[in-house]
């Protein structure tokens, strides 16, 4: 993730994004496995804040791992509740996937659309190393974009603020996107401008920021998980899914 408010403001892009059924969402995922093949490893990749692998650690027999870029990232997930800071992996995906050493991990999360953040060759590189990282019984999941909401916006850019809880005494406005989005029709990126206002009774601030998101359709990624040798399956055709990831494309990848 390589956007100003990832980087230098975690903590606001915490606030920003935490408005997911994050509860619902591990459990839907968990459920997936049978008595006899429970998951016992689990890594959440792109994590943040790492709020699924935290409500994955509220399981009992779960050796739960997270790997990010950022490590203010990582400072939060572990003041929020996350137990094992070794197990918190700090560096670009995919290389640092290999610091996980010989572990096999039962489940491997790629939610909240953070494909987005790789281009297709590193896309490509790292479903290689998640195949490679994944137990017998072992499945991936991963969340993609739902398109129409881009080309809507694309289409009739209407922009809206949000409020998110601050301190006591900060309110926190957003929008996102702020601005027109920079849309690149042969590569399908977005260049999504955002703006942030921080109201105190000290000062009024305004941080801005370009988000670059890589639009992949579910097709594409499961051409390339083919070509790969995963079986794939589009888990969000059931309507329970549906809602509980809402605006999201869920994908389970196994290994054949």
């Amino acid at each position: 993730m390589k956007n100003k408010l990832y980087n230098e403001f975690a903590g606001y892009y915490a606030k920003l994004t935490s408005n997911r059924d994050f509860k619902n969402q591990i459990a839907l995922i968990l459920n997936t496995y049978d008595h006899e093949n429970p998951c016992k490893t689990f890594i959440e990749l792109f994590a943040g804040q790492a709020v699924h692998s935290i409500e994955a650690i509220q399981r009992t027999g779960i050796d739960v791992w997270a790997a990010d870029s950022s490590p203010e990232m990582k400072l939060l997930a572990i003041s929020e509740g996350f137990e094992n800071p070794d197990q918190y992996i700090v560096g670009e995906l995919p290389g640092s996937m290999i610091q996980t050493g010989d572990v096999k991990f039962d489940c491997v999360a790629c939610l909240y659309s953070a494909f987005s953040a790789l281009p297709m060759q590193e896309v490509f590189e790292l479903l290689k190393k998640i195949k490679q990282a994944l137990s017998s019984h072992g499945k991936l999941f991963i969340e993609l974009h739902d398109i129409v909401d881009t080309m809507e916006y694309i289409a009739n850019p209407i922009i809206s603020y949000k409020e998110v809880a601050g301190t006591r005494e900060e309110r926190i406005k957003y929008a996102w996107p702020s601005a027109k989005i920079n849309w690149d029709r042969y590569s399908h990126t977005a260049e999504v401008p955002v703006q942030l206002i921080i109201q105190s009774p000290e000062s009024n601030d305004t941080i801005e920021f370009i988000s670059t998101d890589h639009i992949y359709s579910a097709e594409e990624i499961i051409f390339m998980a083919n070509l790969l040798d995963y079986e794939c399956k589009i888990r969000t055709t059931d309507q329970l899914w549906l809602e509980v990831f809402d605006r999201g494309i869920v994908l389970e990848l196994t290994l054949r």
